[in-house]
């Protein structure tokens, strides 16, 4: 965490923006009201690619290649036979291997940063994010994204701060080539920004590049556990309980309310998935060990690094190699549109397309030099805990919405970085009776285990289906909780 003097930035107060920001900020505030007022898109003109250029709202087009949906389920589903046998799916009563339904619900398609040219550092907090699944995708498919409704909330205290902090809220909806609805997505986040005031920026500020303007609470100030024997112990007990629960049906009329499936763990996570846009699932990163670990022979050749954790000798067995093409960095190739400063050069903000704000990669964000650890991103929790859905629905459940939340404003004030509350922020751990007192206390990083806790809440019937509603959570060896969500799990009935 860097220090700073905060007589050095300017102090902001609510709707009210000065000379710098002002430009920048209307030219936001005119392509909101442009995405807002838009109506629906014509989905025919959409797949074909004959909408006006200057369409607000338009994303990035995503093709569903075999290989990407494998790679996936190579690090979530490397026992699942549904997720790795073409003719298995197919009599579990799937077109083919499923790729996760939140293969396009990629967040930064959707969201668009308070203007960076209006602000010199930027503070991230209260991510929190529901995708909804309509159709299921499949290696063959084009999805495209589209960008429904834009929302910004400006909660900067009324007694000024030296931070401008901002609620930004996006809906969307992602097609497939047919006009299909695959999902309806909602993103949301906060973002606190300062600037300098004149004279006082570090003359490398430039120079500096993400690290100048990239500010994060203390999450590394956490306890790196070493992981013991014991440890492992406690882990393999996990595993061994685990259960696929595959072609049984699981039946709405034998769950309960109360119900606990069983613990998934994931981890040590070695390295961690960096985003990789226009998909809505991390690149890199490495695989659980747990066949290998609970395997006694396999187990005596591996050998513990510096913090306990035991890896094989060639780290490319549990490193999936990512699939050519496709780039670690966060690089959107159309969709975002470029810089709001940059669209000021054209007299008509409205004729400009959105771009990627190129002053932000956000692999740096999650990246670690040397033995430094880094944070986990918030999708890799969420695809967690779909792996954890799957195991306990099986193959004739379906899960229709999923959400998660990350980063609370409490957990902030903790680590030193105090925010305000946003109103789209969902919190959904003390809803489960199992996790009574446990709260978001800390963020997932490399060398933590990711151990997936949920119980069911409520069942129901909705639109036609019968609906097991659960809570789930995500928890260190430290039994410190870094993410939760809910999910809404369709299930076979008996009659």
């Amino acid at each position: 965490m860097r220090d700073f003097n905060k007589d050095d930035f300017i102090i902001r107060y609510p709707g009210k923006y000065d000379e710098q920001e002002k430009p920048y900020v209307d030219a936001f505030f005119r392509e909101l009201e442009r995405i807002n007022n838009r109506g629906p898109v014509d989905v025919q003109a959409l797949i074909s690619g004959t909408l006006p250029e200057n369409t607000p709202g338009l994303g990035p087009v995503v093709p569903v290649t075999e290989n990407m949906i494998r790679y996936n389920h190579q690090k979530y589903e490397q026992e699942n036979p549904l997720f790795n046998d073409r003719e298995y799916a197919k009599k579990a009563g799937y077109a083919d291997i499923p790729a996760y339904f939140t293969f396009g619900a990629h967040d930064d398609s959707y969201t668009s940063p308070f203007p960076p040219a209006a602000r010199d550092t930027l503070l991230v907090s209260q991510a929190s994010h529901h995708v909804e699944h309509v159709n299921d995708v499949y290696a063959g498919d084009t999805l495209y994204m589209v960008i429904d409704k834009r929302e910004m909330m400006d909660l900067t205290p009324e007694k000024g701060s030296i931070y401008r902090s901002c609620a930004l809220y996006n809906e969307g909806t992602v097609y497939n080539q047919k006009g299909e609805i695959v999902n309806h997505v909602y993103f949301h986040y906060m973002e606190s920004v300062k600037t300098y005031k004149p004279g006082r920026k570090p003359e490398n500020f430039e120079a500096m590049g993400f690290a100048g303007f990239w500010e994060d609470p203390d999450w590394c100030s956490k306890e790196d556990h070493y992981y013991t024997d014991t440890d492992y112990e406690y882990m393999k007990s996990i595993w061994e309980k685990e259960e696929i629960r595959g072609s049984e049906p699981r039946y709405f009329e034998d769950v309960r309310v109360g119900d606990q499936p069983a613990l998934t763990l994931e981890g040590p996570i070695i390295d961690c998935a960096l985003p990789s846009a226009p998909y809505g699932q991390g690149i890199g990163g490495t695989r659980t060990m747990k066949k290998e670990i609970l395997d006694s022979e396999i187990f005596r050749t591996m050998t513990q690094d510096s913090h306990g954790i035991y890896r094989l000798p060639n780290p490319e067995d549990y490193t999936p190699a990512i699939p050519d093409g496709v780039r670690t960095a966060f690089m959107v190739d159309d969709g975002r549109g470029e810089a709001l400063d940059e669209k000021l050069d054209s007299e008509d903000a409205k004729e400009t397309k959105e771009t990627p704000d190129e002053d932000l990669d956000t692999a740096d964000i999650h990246a670690a030099a040397g033995d430094e650890r880094a944070a986990i991103i918030n999708y890799v929790g969420r695809d967690l805990a779909i792996h954890h859905l799957n195991n306990w629905m099986g193959d004739a459940g379906r899960i229709e919405s999923i959400n998660w939340s990350i980063m609370p404003a409490g957990t902030h004030a903790v680590y030193g970085k105090p925010v305000p509350k946003s109103p789209y922020y969902h919190a959904f751990i003390q809803s489960a009776p199992a996790a009574e007192g446990m709260m978001i206390s800390t963020h997932g990083l490399t060398r933590d285990i990711a151990e997936v806790h949920s119980q069911v809440v409520e069942r129901y019937y909705k639109n036609g289906k019968a609906i097991a509603r659960l809570i789930w959570w995500i928890q260190d060896i430290n039994q410190r909780a870094w993410i939760e969500g809910s999910a809404e799990v369709s299930l076979p009935q008996k009659a």
